[in-house]
């Protein structure tokens, strides 16, 4: 299997049928795959096409690619997922990044809650941002997921409103169903819709408030089990549930 790598419209271009790659792609294929001239690799635009091409001259800070063949996208899910959470500390931020990148989210949204233990500054963003693209490269997906500034619960509600109608979760034990709770079993029990939002707490979980807000707006609570589950863990349970059913 040939190596991915992905043109970023910041510092690659891609015109007609040749594509130059700076930056780390370049300096990845050049310094760490001691690649030459003459190999062939497979480029992603992180849009829904792949190319195949050829390496045509391998210079000090650029690569130039012969483009053979321009692939439409075949492996994105139907199911349009969006992940909406307080991000966790340290390393379980790139966990949380990779793993929903890998399953096929299509929009993680850092979220600011009365319990948020980390701020999502630009920097933190970017970062995610960069792990989203290498979990791309080794998963073979062609779509990058979106990841989104920093929002608050109804600031998150409002960018929802703009993808049209879709179902809104909350994943909290809310009032042992009287709120009307929903099973996993219950959810998948029909096809799903198209398009899907999830909400997550953070380490501390919802208050009170923020859950009386949340179900205001429409989110309907869903039942993972009785396990108290880590948010990035949470997260990763749920779009494995939905984009596995969902193909």
């Amino acid at each position: 299997m040939s190596e991915r790598f992905y043109i970023d419209p910041n510092i690659s271009t891609l015109t007609g049928g040749t594509a130059i790659l700076g930056g780390d792609e370049a300096h990845h294929f050049r310094n760490v795959m001691r690649g030459k001239t003459g190999d062939e690799i497979v480029l992603f635009d992180g849009t829904g096409f792949s190319y195949n091409g050829v390496v045509e001259a391998v210079q000090k800070n650029t690569i130039a690619v012969q483009i053979t063949e321009r692939i439409a996208d075949t492996i994105e899910s139907p199911l349009r997922l969006s992940v909406a959470t307080a991000l966790p500390k340290g390393d379980r931020q790139r966990f949380l990044a990779e793993k929903l990148a890998e399953l096929g989210v299509a929009r993680l949204v850092p979220l600011a809650l009365e319990r948020s233990v980390v701020k999502a500054t630009d920097n933190g963003i970017a970062k995610l941002k960069r792990y989203v693209i290498e979990a791309a490269k080794q998963c073979g997906r062609n779509v990058l997921m979106d990841i989104t500034e920093e929002l608050t619960l109804e600031q998150y509600n409002t960018l929802l409103e703009q993808d049209g109608n879709l179902t809104k979760l909350i994943l909290h034990p809310v009032s042992l169903g009287q709120a009307g709770q929903i099973t996993a079993n219950q959810l998948l029990s029909k096809p799903l819709p198209q398009k899907i939002a999830v909400l997550v707490g953070p380490e501390g979980s919802f208050t009170g408030k923020e859950v009386e807000t949340a179900l205001q707006l429409g989110f309907q609570p869903l039942d993972l089990g009785a396990r108290v589950l880590r948010t990035e863990t949470a997260c990763v349970a749920a779009a494995s549930l939905l984009l596995t059913f969902a193909g």
